[in-house]
């Protein structure tokens, strides 16, 4: 039976249409023997023209042998059982290293890259020495979300500051790629590359994966793009064009191939086989991972329940940790946590969002946080941050990729007024908020307030070491301001397990060393 007819054949077996790019593997073998002609109808049938013509078929012959409802049932059950091994589904929890980018840099150096890496995010208005600001809104072009013609990204995902491991194709060729928790393409640039960035990695060659197919361009899976179109007549291929925000874009083909993640392998995960990319993640990726909450991504392809990770601090030689599939308990023993549920956002779909209403600076309780500002204006035509679900007028998205913090304009010049007047030493202008550090006085001598931040009540501490890098005699603040929806970045989330529950739409912040991370 041809490759489209047997998946055909499978979706008509099943209530629902299922991912039909995964059911054409290339050098898949032809089987010899052919089930009973089954008649079932689907709208995905009819609309591939696979079973278009049985209306117009001739009676069946009165004296045609037919199969018994034993023999139906037990070919049904046989087929469900082969579409189970050919979905990509994680088997036991996945334990991946997390490299750093610029890990061989020192500590100034390092975290100097990282925050210039993070101000070149579109959505971010960028400080400069002296007061002065450009303005890069999210109004400027973002990507529109996959699953929905959303409004803008409000960050491009053409950053990453963590590196993971992974092997793809048949032999498997081996490049690691930046994770990304605000988008949720898997990509990586291929063979012929037409225009890319440069890559430390060879760049992969599918012609010599045996494993390697494309995705049809009629595919339920190709029509989530805005942009997308068929290669030619002849190719059914999926050409996609994948825009994150500004200056962030990935075009190529839509594929499926096997996808090596630690010693697991997983059959058929639909990744971007970029030819043409700009704006992309430094020349230590080959490409991104996605782990957002979108279809594509690599924990929704995976059917991942839980996620967790932990970041060390950016000068620390210890490599961070991701697990994929963790327990659900895997911060019961951290007694310093907070558990946040997450919201939903129309115009945010595929971000982990949270509601933030309060900020609080020093000694200060939640019944003491200042009232908030009102919300921020959205551009015209586009629906407020947070219309839509279950989210707020504010909102903050979970950035893996961005080094520092973002908060909306009027929200970081009221925590720019309350550490000013907190901390009492005179300004400085590496970034927006630097003071100078007294003669032969460290920053670990320096009186520095908590920062709290309020998620629907639930309340995140931050100390000084996850709000200030010493660089010589100033202390900066690692917060930036934002004209969209604020971000917190990775320096906030150093030394802390955090959790991913997506079953339960939760996120869990636990205080605790990498080194203690199951």
């Amino acid at each position: 039976m041809p490759c489209r007819a047997r998946r055909d054949a499978m979706l008509t077996l099943t209530s629902s249409p299922l991912p039909h790019h995964l059911l054409c593997m290339a050098g898949a073998e032809e089987t010899k023997a052919k089930p009973p002609p089954l008649i079932y109808s689907t709208p995905f049938a009819i609309k591939h023209g696979t079973h278009a013509a049985h209306e117009h078929q001739p009676p069946r012959s009165r004296t045609r042998s037919v199969a018994s409802p034993a023999m139906d049932m037990e070919l049904l059950l046989v087929l469900l059982f082969l579409l189970f091994l050919a979905l990509p589904v994680l088997p036991a929890p996945v334990r991946l290293e997390l490299a750093r980018v610029d890990a061989n840099l020192t500590g100034h150096d390092l975290i100097r890259r990282a925050v210039q890496r993070s101000l070149d995010r579109p959505g971010v208005v960028v400080p400069r020495p002296g007061g002065g600001g450009g303005a890069a809104t999210a109004a400027d072009g973002g990507r529109r979300s996959s699953s929905s013609a959303a409004a803008s990204a409000p960050v491009v995902a053409g950053g990453g500051e963590y590196l993971v491991k992974l092997g793809i194709g048949t032999p498997q060729h081996f490049f690691s790629a930046a994770i990304d928790t605000a988008t949720d393409l898997v990509w990586m640039q291929c063979q012929p590359c037409v225009s890319c960035y440069r890559q430390l990695d060879p760049v992969f060659n599918p012609r010599l994966s045996s494993s390697y197919a494309v995705v049809p361009c009629s595919s339920d899976t190709c029509i989530q793009f805005d942009e997308h179109r068929c290669r030619s007549e002849d190719d059914d291929a999926c050409q996609y064009t994948y825009k994150y925000s500004g200056n962030g874009v990935t075009r190529g083909t839509l594929a499926i191939d096997k996808l090596a993640v630690g010693s697991d392998v997983f059959h058929g995960v639909v990744f971007g086989c970029s030819d043409s990319s700009a704006g992309g993640p430094p020349a230590q990726a080959s490409g991104l991972v996605g782990l957002g909450r979108g279809s594509l991504s690599l924990v929704s392809q995976l059917s991942v329940r839980r996620f967790m990770y932990c970041l060390p601090p950016p000068v620390s030689r210890t490599p961070g940790k991701l697990v994929l599939g963790a327990a659900a308990d895997a911060v019961r023993n951290v007694s310093d946590r907070v558990t946040i549920t997450m919201s939903s956002s129309t115009r945010y779909p595929s971000y982990y969002y949270l509601n933030l209403d309060g900020l609080a600076v020093g000694d200060q309780t939640p019944r003491m946080v200042k009232a908030m500002a009102p919300p921020p204006t959205a551009r015209r035509g586009a629906a407020p941050a947070g219309s839509g679900g279950s989210a707020n007028a504010y909102g903050m998205i979970v950035d893996i990729a961005s080094t520092i913090s973002f908060l909306e304009a009027s929200l970081y010049e009221e925590l720019a007024d309350d550490l000013e007047e907190e901390l009492r030493l005179p300004r400085a202008t590496p970034l927006d908020l630097c003071f100078i550090l007294p003669e032969g006085v460290g920053m670990d001598r320096v009186y520095v307030p908590t920062v709290s931040l309020s998620f629907d009540g639930r309340w995140l501490e931050l100390e000084r070491d996850r709000l200030f890098v010493e660089d010589g005699r100033t202390m900066c603040l690692m917060v930036g301001k934002t004209s969209g929806v604020s971000i917190l970045g990775n320096f906030q989330q150093q030394n802390m397990h955090v959790l991913y529950n997506l079953r339960r739409g939760k996120i869990t912040f636990a205080k605790a060393s990498c080194e203690s991370m199951p």
